[in-house]
């Protein structure tokens, strides 16, 4: 079941994946269809239509379409079957067959996906990065930019860490510098700096207490934290985190503690 998870999640995180088609999306959202479509080493796209071939240079589309490759579902059943590294191979296939055909993406998506359930974050930082430059819209994709964050924890490379978490506090919503703060703080548990982790998911849940999409975590690694520190405190935070979210995964956990 969880490799079959995983490859759900590289589905679904991200923009839509695009649909079976040949298709050239202008700056001003129309759609231009045809039969075919290929992209030059430039970023130039070619369509074809009814009427003949036209020709997209790069900077004057929003992003073109192709039709779906076969080996993307081929890739989906060979992470199901645990043959990790042929999915790989086929993903990184894709990426380059279908550079600026929209697949490239979806695929660098997906096999970044991969690279973390197989606890390789640093070669899924490797391929968000790419992701991010050959389209920078992925940044403002919340799914995709904290995937790329938590794989920036696992993989120990804390300076990218917090200079993007430093932006987040600064220009996020309230939710989500709720969600930094607690990623401060697991950067900092990695490093071993308990009493500094701890200080940074108490300040998510006092602070932010009313986002609480995300306060039940702040709350659990609050008293985990303390917990270790051996401070008292810990169980009066499991008991909040029981009888404010009952039915948390959180709160499962913590009535183990009480």
């Amino acid at each position: 079941m969880k490799k079959q998870v995983v490859w759900i999640g590289v589905a679904t995180m991200g923009l839509a994946l695009a649909a079976e088609a040949a298709v050239v999306i202008l700056p001003n959202g129309n759609r231009v269809e045809g039969s075919e479509v290929r992209a030059r080493p430039n970023g130039d796209i070619v369509l074809t239509t009814p009427q003949g071939q036209r020709t997209f240079p790069r900077g004057q589309y929003q992003r073109a379409e192709a039709d779906k490759p076969a080996t993307y579902d081929r890739a989906g059943s060979l992470v199901s079957q645990g043959q990790f590294d042929q999915a790989i191979s086929l993903l990184k296939q894709i990426v380059s067959e279908y550079q600026y055909l929209t697949w490239d993406n979806n695929a660098r998506i997906a096999l970044a996906r991969v690279y973390l359930s197989q606890k390789k974050p640093a070669e899924a930082v490797n391929v968000f990065e790419e992701l991010f430059e050959a389209d920078p819209a992925y940044r403002n994709d919340d799914q995709v930019a904290w995937a790329y964050r938590s794989a920036l924890v696992d993989a120990e490379q804390f300076d990218k860490l917090d200079q993007d978490l430093e932006q987040v506090i600064a220009t996020g919503s309230r939710e989500q510098a709720a969600r930094a703060q607690i990623m401060r703080g697991d950067a900092k548990m990695k490093r071993g700096l308990v009493e500094q982790a701890v200080m940074d998911y108490l300040r998510s849940a006092i602070l932010f207490e009313s986002e609480t999409s995300v306060h039940p975590e702040a709350l659990l690694k609050s008293a985990q934290g303390l917990e270790q520190l051996r401070d008292p405190r810990a169980k009066e935070l499991y008991r909040k985190l029981v009888e404010t979210y009952p039915q948390s995964p959180q709160a499962q956990q913590a009535r183990g503690k009480l």
